[in-house]
């Protein structure tokens, strides 16, 4: 073969090759270092998300906790005051002197240090150690001082060698009938729990301190990282909360010299409110770890930018050379089966090999499809029977107390109809109608004497009964494939402000699975007769659960409520239930 014959095949096949690099390596490229720069700034923006989030968490703690106390302590000052009106003419600062009434409200909260109730001449009931250090007097006496002149008082962090997590002295005024300061209640209050909060962060690899307004450290989670004031208002970030105490994210120089590095932090107020300390939680990361992720996302994707790359040009070398109609034809029919068309045939010519390979695919793609169809009929008959099975273990547990025959149905019903409203996925929904179906088999393990008592039940029956939850949730952890349903069952007695059992979760602390049941339990009691109540109208049970939004039941799903009820959704099932709505 002569030169001039091989040279038009080489022009094709650098043809195929330049009409590959531009049809896909260009935008290959071009699409992976947008990908890398998508990618790097949402984990740059994630990271920042987060560090804010923590700073925010903490100032809503802080003050959370800062406004607890000082709650309690004018609701001591309320019943002085109470005390003044019931009984004008006597002294009730003298009475708190002589009774332990200080000392047991003090005992119950140990993070009073100090709490006193002085009436004008500074005489009453007081609760401290026997010795107080001299910055707290002093700071109670600037508390007591503005009290006295009817003025609320939030002093200043004090730290001591006897309070080394130091404390903040909080004062309200405590008034006369005629609304005259008559004395002031003041407290020196701990600020151990702050500590306990901030230390919490070192976990995820955070640094967390609090700042005063003149930009003197608090308390923080690494005391060494914030021992020098001077260096820490030279700090961008708590120069800059100084000047405008607003909440801000950025990356910074922290310390100087050789011990400089560079921080994202963020800075969070905690108020802004009289009733609080004038703070601001700062909470930083080193650089170099919030953006690991995104310098080792980017070395992988280069590399297996690279890598793929090499592979598409080898893969283009080798196509440009042996592939055929026959094999595109088999590719465009697996394509046609990985997309779940299982009948798919393929007639191949050419080569023994390609001819071979189109009847061996033909073969395995009837196989498949018989093999599919197969698969998906006993999937059917095992969704059935596990459905089947959980509605019979349901109706064996209802059936011990013949006024909840059908309950776990109707709660599996009205359950579905939340999460649906809810806007959940058809998986998630499925989850809750199984979880809501098993959340009383706990009840397999109590007393039938105690399920079919028909009066009210006693304290000791009652915290029997209570233990049904984790009854159930011991049962089914015998059981792998439906630990998932455990969460549903057992937390769904708590409650959103925490006084629920078996566990006290409160909030986002409790299951989604257990919340939404939890509404659709108490639906299905309150729409169904009982020993103890008649059904209720349905207009009336949804607005009395709605009244209980954000105390017993999460307003989300509170609000799937309303919307079910307002669009006709939420159909009660049962005799009594449709002499409920009739009613």
């Amino acid at each position: 073969m002569t030169l001039a014959s091989r040279l038009p095949r080489l022009r094709i096949m650098t043809a195929l090759l330049a009409v590959f690099v531009v049809v896909a390596v260009v935008p290959m490229v071009a699409s992976h270092v947008r990908l890398i720069q998508i990618n790097r700034e949402a984990l740059e923006t994630a990271e920042k998300q987060y560090l804010t989030r923590s700073a925010v968490n903490l100032s809503d703690a802080i003050e959370s906790y800062v406004r607890t106390m000082r709650i309690q302590v004018r609701k001591i000052a309320e019943a002085l005051q109470l005390a003044a009106s019931i009984s004008p003419g006597t002294d009730p600062f003298e009475f708190v002197g002589k009774s332990a009434l200080i000392a047991e409200y003090s005992a119950a909260d140990p993070n009073f240090l100090i709490l006193r109730a002085l009436n004008a001449e500074r005489k009453g009931g007081t609760v401290q150690p026997v010795t107080v250090e001299p910055a707290i007097e002093a700071e109670l006496g600037r508390a007591f001082a503005a009290a006295i002149r009817g003025n609320p008082f939030v002093g200043d962090a004090v730290r001591t060698e006897m309070f080394p997590d130091g404390g903040i002295v909080l004062a309200v005024p405590v008034l006369s009938p005629q609304r005259e300061p008559m004395g002031v209640v003041e407290a020196f209050v701990s600020l151990t729990p702050v500590r306990v909060l901030l230390e919490q962060e070192k976990k995820r690899d955070l640094v967390a301190y609090v700042v005063d307004r003149r930009g003197a450290p608090v308390l923080a989670s690494d005391p060494a990282a914030v021992a020098d004031r001077e260096g820490l208002l030279r700090t961008e970030l708590v120069a800059e909360f100084v000047a405008h105490p607003v909440r801000l994210t950025r990356a910074y120089l922290r310390g100087d010299g050789a011990d400089a590095r560079r921080v994202l932090g963020t800075v969070s107020p905690v108020g802004p409110s009289p009733d609080v300390p004038d703070w601001g939680v700062i909470v930083e990361k080193d650089e170099a770890r919030a953006f690991a992720a995104v310098s080792q996302m980017t070395r992988e994707s280069t590399l297996g930018g690279a890598l793929a790359l090499l592979l598409a040009v080898l893969a283009a070398v080798v196509a440009a050379n042996a592939l055929s109609r026959p094999v595109k034809s088999l590719v465009e029919k697996t394509r046609e089966i990985a997309q779940g068309n299982y009948s798919q045939k393929v007639d191949v010519t050419g080569v023994v090999e390609l001819a071979e390979l189109g009847e061996a695919f033909n073969h395995m793609s009837a196989e498949l499809e018989k093999a599919i169809e197969g698969l998906r009929q006993a999937a059917r008959e095992n969704q059935e029977l596990f459905v089947n099975s959980i509605r019979a273990l349901a109706a064996a547990v209802d059936a011990k107390d013949p006024y909840t025959r059908g309950h776990s149905e109707r709660v599996a019903r009205y359950a579905v109809v939340l999460a649906r409203n809810m806007g959940l996925p058809p998986e998630e929904v499925r989850r809750v109608r199984i979880a809501a179906l098993l959340h009383d088999v706990g009840k397999i393990g109590i007393d039938d004497r105690i399920l079919r008592k028909p009066t009210a039940l006693t304290d000791d029956e009652f915290d029997v009964m209570k233990t049904h939850p984790v009854k159930g949730a011991l049962i089914m952890g015998q059981i792998p494939q439906l630990k998932w349903s455990i969460p549903g069952m057992k937390h769904h007695h708590e409650k959103w402000d925490g006084t629920g059992y078996p566990d006290g979760l409160a909030g986002e602390e409790i299951p989604m699975l257990a919340r939404i049941i939890s509404v659709a339990d108490t639906f299905d009691a309150m729409t169904t007769t009982r020993p103890y109540q008649k059904a209720m109208q349905l207009d009336y049970v949804v607005s009395r659960i709605q009244a209980f939004a954000g105390s017993r039941y999460d307003a989300r799903v509170i609000d799937a409520l309303v919307q079910a009820f307002e669009k006709k959704d939420l159909d009660v099932v049962g005799e009594a239930a449709r002499m409920a709505v009739s009613a």
